[in-house]
């Protein structure tokens, strides 16, 4: 049975997680050029005029990846993690990517007072997934009150309907295995509940790629775990990923953009 999410668990998985200047310049290429990012950039551009300045804040954000793409673009950042490990390990990253934002350890279920409505864009990836009942419900709602009039939230969640990641997780969890705690993946129907619940009425979902979700049960990643192979930091071998219609039905990442207008 996987354990329950408390900082001690997300500590003890950062402590696992080796921070390489290498590996983070390779990491945040990567996700720049993959289709999710490319999509939600396109948003925010729609949205506001210009990303220099703009105010962001990720939210249970481990490394903060997206957070240090915008960062990149200008964008002040937030960065909020409730385990201090977590929070270090993002230090590092930006740091490693000579990039700044301010680090703040608190619990995204519990948010600072200050912090209410004081962003453009609030978002999250692979947090949501961790909670149930009414904390299910707070999780998103954090994301809401913390940004303003106009602004937009992102909340990336493991898709109920990918199922590579259905396999993958499933024999991860049968193997004793699976070492990030409770998750449990999302619908369209059930982000459309928690918007409405929230008088959220203008919200839309994009998704990441259908065929990177592949990745989850790829034997060549089973070989490369038992035999220890190095990943490749090449930055040549990345190219721009493309998307297809198909991805914001049934791809990893399910992504609710969601408008508060």
């Amino acid at each position: 049975m996987a354990k329950k999410n408390t900082p001690e668990l997300w500590d003890d998985f950062w402590k696992l997680e080796a921070t390489i200047k290498e590996k983070d310049q390779h990491n945040l290429l990567k996700e720049e050029k993959s289709i999710k990012f490319q999509r939600i950039e396109k948003i925010i551009h729609s949205r506001f005029k210009d990303l220099n300045g703009l105010k962001v804040i990720e939210i249970g954000a481990g490394t903060g990846l997206d957070a240090a793409l915008l960062a990149k673009r200008g964008a002040t950042i937030t960065v909020l993690d409730y385990s201090e490990q977590a929070l270090q390990h993002s230090k590092d990253f930006f740091a490693n990517n000579n990039l700044k934002a301010e680090f703040i350890c608190a619990n995204a279920l519990d948010i600072p007072e200050g912090l209410y409505e004081q962003y453009d864009i609030a978002m999250s990836f692979g947090l949501n997934e961790h909670f149930l009942g009414d904390e299910r419900l707070l999780i998103n709602k954090s994301h809401f009150d913390l940004i303003k009039k106009g602004g937009v939230a992102f909340i990336s969640v493991p898709n109920r309907l990918n199922f590579p990641y259905r396999i993958f997780k499933f024999t991860a969890e049968t193997l004793g295995v699976w070492n990030v705690g409770e998750e449990y993946p999302y619908t369209r129907k059930e982000l459309r509940h928690i918007c409405n619940n929230y008088g959220i009425e203008n919200y839309m979902f994009i998704g990441d790629s259908i065929y990177s979700s592949f990745n989850f049960i790829s034997p060549f990643r089973v070989l490369r775990k038992i035999f220890n192979i190095k990943p490749s930091f090449d930055h040549q071998k990345i190219k721009m990923e493309k998307g297809s219609p198909l991805d914001e039905y049934f791809s990893y990442a399910l992504v609710l953009c969601a408008f508060k207008d």
